[in-house]
C-alpha cells in the first residue's frame, strides 16, 4: 500500500519578496535514508553526482518526491559543478526533467504548471535530444487545455525520430488533442 502525504510546501517568490506560487509535494513512496552513492560518473565539484544527482534520482524512484526534489535541485542551481565533465548536459538535462515531472504529477498547486514548464524547457535547452520532456512539455500545455501549442511541440517531437516507444506515446498525446477545443 503506498501511503501519500504532503511532505513539502515549496515556496516560491518574487523580486518584491511576495509568495507567487505554494506548491506542495506529493510523497508516495515509504521513507527512505539518504544513501551517498559511488559511480564512476565523471569529475564534478564537491562529489555532487554520488552527493547530490544520483541520491535525488533514488529518491524519484522511491516516491520520495520531496526529498528529490531537494538533491535535484542542488545539482540545478549548481552546473558549474559539471563543467569539466563530458556528459554534463545530459546530467543537467535529466535532473530538470525529473524536477519537471515532479513538479507536474507529484505536486498540487497553483504555480506547478509554470514551475514544470520551465523545467522541461531548460531540459531541452540542456539536451535538444530528451525526447521525454519535449513530450511532457506538450502534456503541461494539454492539461491547461491550450492544444495547439501542445499540437506544436509533439508535431516537432516526431520529426527527431524518437524510439517507438516516445513515438507512440506522442501519437497518443495528439489523439487526445483532437479532443481539446482550440484556444
Amino acid at each position: 500500500m503506498k501511503c501519500i502525504a504532503f511532505c513539502l510546501v515549496v515556496l516560491v517568490t518574487n523580486s518584491a519578496g511576495q509568495d507567487i506560487f505554494s506548491i506542495g509535494i506529493i510523497d508516495t513512496g515509504p521513507g527512505m535514508v539518504y544513501t551517498e552513492t559511488d559511480y564512476d560518473a565523471g569529475p564534478a565539484v564537491g562529489n555532487m553526482l554520488n552527493a547530490h544527482y544520483f541520491p535525488g534520482i533514488n529518491f524519484f524512484n522511491g516516491g520520495r518526491y520531496s526529498s528529490a526534489r531537494g538533491e535535484l535541485s542542488y545539482v540545478i542551481q549548481r552546473p558549474h559543478y559539471l563543467e569539466g565533465n563530458p556528459k554534463r548536459a545530459e546530467y543537467m538535462s535529466t535532473a530538470l526533467y525529473l524536477r519537471g515531472m515532479i513538479y507536474l504529477h507529484h505536486a498540487d498547486g497553483i504555480g506547478k504548471h509554470d514551475l514544470a514548464k520551465t523545467d522541461f524547457e531548460a531540459a531541452i535547452k540542456w539536451n535538444p535530444n530528451n525526447h521525454l520532456a519535449y513530450l511532457e512539455l506538450s502534456r503541461v500545455y494539454s492539461d491547461l487545455g491550450f492544444a495547439a501549442p501542445a499540437f506544436r511541440i509533439l508535431d516537432h517531437l516526431l520529426k527527431l525520430k524518437p524510439d517507438q516507444k516516445i513515438e507512440d506515446e506522442a501519437r497518443t498525446e495528439l489523439d487526445k488533442l483532437k479532443q481539446i477545443p482550440s484556444r
